[in-house]
């Protein structure tokens, strides 16, 4: 039977080309055949050359994720086995990923593998998918990876619906983590993202080695993960910052996306801006703030450009000592840039406000 095929606009095949994993609603002239959602279909340019194949979606602005390029069609079950293999077995070895029970094993489209998120919580595992084509493959899923983790039970957690088990035996109430000796509890049905943010598992370690001996303040802490690696406390973080008096030493600013599509990026912009300005006028001279932006849309510069104008307002000297992002198991690919979305700053701030 022959495979639908989506056709290129002129000018619109040179990402595809070049690997890029995201063909636009934009892009698209024609289909020809009838798709459903969460079919595979070919993607070819305005002269008919094959380009790739990828997972249809009629209904997303994303119409295709391919996840296979060149004029080779792959077989889609060899692609979805060998491309799970591959993300976990670099992951269990490698030097940076160490000490801890809870990974990220399969990261989207950085592992090839879009739409479909996995990440280990000690014995489970949480299988987050966001299109219909990796709903369709979820059972294959669970079943290669049960077998290749051991895990027992997984699971499934899509946009927009009640989660629901997978494979095995998921527990309804918390289950505990390790993370480099530190101990968190972790909500699979019901916690956010897919039960932990363990994008911030080296930037807790930072949190933790500058914590000792001084005031420190976990802004957002949502399940408290920089407040537990500090042991200081929480609150919201409107009413503290306005109430509070106390000129803190050490502030994580990891608030929630601001900017959840392109239309709200000038609206996160003013919030972010706010936000740091608030704590640059509150923190003791010399204090560290690690401040961050998970919006997809907010690009590294220009977080950087709102958090210098916060500064300027609040009348400090902030200088950056490092650039923060996710740990290793959260890859980012070269081909798809739009992969890379937590950005932070480590800063220095001294002097007093004007």
């Amino acid at each position: 039977m022959k495979m639908p095929c989506v056709v290129l606009r002129h000018g619109r095949e040179r990402s595809a080309a070049l690997g890029h994993p995201w063909l636009l609603s934009g892009g698209v002239d024609r289909v020809e055949g009838n798709p459903e959602p969460g079919d595979v279909v070919q993607v070819r340019d305005p002269a008919g050359n094959l380009l790739g194949t990828g997972d249809w979606d009629p209904d997303a602005q994303i119409r295709v994720r391919l996840f296979a390029f060149g004029k080779d069609e792959p077989d889609e079950g060899e692609w979805l086995e060998g491309a799970l293999e591959r993300a976990i077995a670099w992951r269990q070895v490698h030097p940076l990923l160490q000490g801890t029970d809870a990974l990220r094993l399969v990261h989207a489209e950085a592992d090839g593998l879009p739409g479909l998120t996995v990440d280990r919580y000690s014995n489970w595992l949480s299988v987050r998918v966001g299109t219909p084509a990796m709903l369709r493959r979820a059972p294959r899923v669970a079943e290669m990876l049960m077998k290749r983790t051991g895990a027992r039970g997984a699971w499934l957690r899509t946009e927009g619906a009640a989660g629901a088990t997978l494979a095995g035996d998921v527990p309804a109430e918390p289950i505990e983590i390790d993370e480099r000796g530190r101990r968190y509890r972790v909500d699979l049905r019901h916690g956010q993202k897919t039960g932990f943010y363990l994008d911030q598992r080296d930037t807790r370690d930072l949190f933790s080695r500058l914590s000792k001996g001084v005031l420190a303040l976990d802004l957002f802490a949502h399940t408290g993960g920089f407040a537990s690696a500090a042991q200081a406390g929480r609150g919201d973080v409107n009413e503290f910052l306005r109430a509070d008096t106390r000129a803190f030493e050490l502030v994580s600013v990891d608030p929630p996306p601001f900017a959840k599509r392109k239309r709200d990026v000038s609206a996160a912009c003013r919030a972010y801006k706010d936000l740091n300005l608030r704590v640059f006028a509150r923190v003791a001279d010399g204090a560290h703030v690690l401040t961050f932006s998970c919006s997809h849309h907010v690009e590294p510069e220009l977080f950087r450009k709102v958090v210098f104008s916060a500064a300027q307002d609040a009348g400090r000297e902030v200088q950056v000592l490092a650039v923060l992002g996710a740990p290793p198991d959260h890859p980012v690919s070269l081909r798809h840039p739009q992969g890379e979305y937590l950005k932070g700053l480590l800063l220095r701030v001294s002097g007093g406000p004007r």
